[in-house]
């Protein structure tokens, strides 16, 4: 098991400046390091078709029902959220690994570089390339992480997908390559790969996802350099065009949704009474 603490948001900038990956080797984490707590498995395995992998909570589409057996309250969610977030794009810079945002965490950049507080997932993706070297020598690693939030710290999974192997959009019921699981809380990272369709209709430079998604390589290559909740981060090239051709225009200008208000001076949604100010 491999240990980073992180202690307080400026170090987390500072930690991320100066890690160097480790030399490339086959790795597994040890039984302990990735064994549940709970006494009880409170996933949808036993409803699930057998030839899907990932199985999410019967309380939840988006908890481990292996980690948990409850949603946390929406507070200790949102703050759960951002330490996976900052912890996954930490392990990814250490060992080596480009990813970027995508789909409702790329829209939660646009607002304000944070999630969106009414979210419950975080949605990243990366090269095929990428997704074969995290399944070749890290595939169910663990990541402990200590910051001034959660002085305990926290272990991470990075668990992938057999069948991301598989590149058909037919394998519908496998469509998520990889997670990066907190074991704690059971919240996880959705990682999606995007893959060159040599054959695809439209020509050279089509990228396709399992999930249905499919782009021309130049709105995604050259990846943009930011920072997200605080933590270095990668955006598409063409990020705008592809927020809008997912969520249309309103989700891009419009201030009120899901019970709150975008206060553009704070840079904040802040919630308000539905009764008040109802969702357009």
């Amino acid at each position: 098991m491999r240990i980073a603490r992180i202690t307080s948001l400026p170090l987390l900038l500072t930690f991320l400046g100066v890690v160097y990956s480790n030399p490339i080797k086959k790795r597994d984490a040890d039984f302990y390091s990735v064994r549940t707590f709970m006494t009880e498995d409170s996933s949808r395995r036993s409803s699930d078709s057998p030839v899907k992998y990932f199985h999410e909570s019967i309380f939840s589409a988006h908890y481990d029902g292996r980690f948990a057996d409850r949603s946390l309250s929406t507070e200790d969610q949102k703050l759960a959220l951002k330490n996976l977030m900052q912890t996954y794009l930490a392990t990814c810079k250490e060992i080596g690994v480009e990813t970027w945002l995508m789909h409702g965490t790329l829209l939660g950049w646009w607002w304000n570089r944070k999630i969106l507080p009414w979210d419950s997932d975080n949605d990243v993706q990366m090269t095929e390339t990428s997704m074969h070297y995290l399944a070749s020598y890290y595939n169910m690693t663990t990541y402990h992480y200590r910051t001034v939030r959660m002085p305990q710290g926290r272990t991470y999974l990075l668990e992938v997908n057999p069948h991301y192997l598989n590149s058909k959009q037919t394998d519908n019921l496998n469509v998520i390559d990889a997670r990066w699981i907190d074991t704690t809380s059971g919240l996880f990272i959705d990682i999606t790969t995007a893959r060159y369709n040599h054959t695809h209709p439209a020509g050279k430079g089509m990228l396709s996802c399992k999930d249905g998604h499919e782009y021309r390589d130049t709105y995604i290559f050259p990846l943009r350099d930011t920072d997200f909740e605080g933590a270095p981060a990668k955006i598409p090239w063409g990020y705008k065009d592809l927020l809008l051709s997912e969520y249309t225009e309103r989700a891009l200008t419009n201030r009120h949704f899901h019970e709150h208000t975008f206060d553009i001076e704070k840079r904040e949604w802040i919630p308000v009474n539905p009764e008040d100010n109802p969702t357009p």
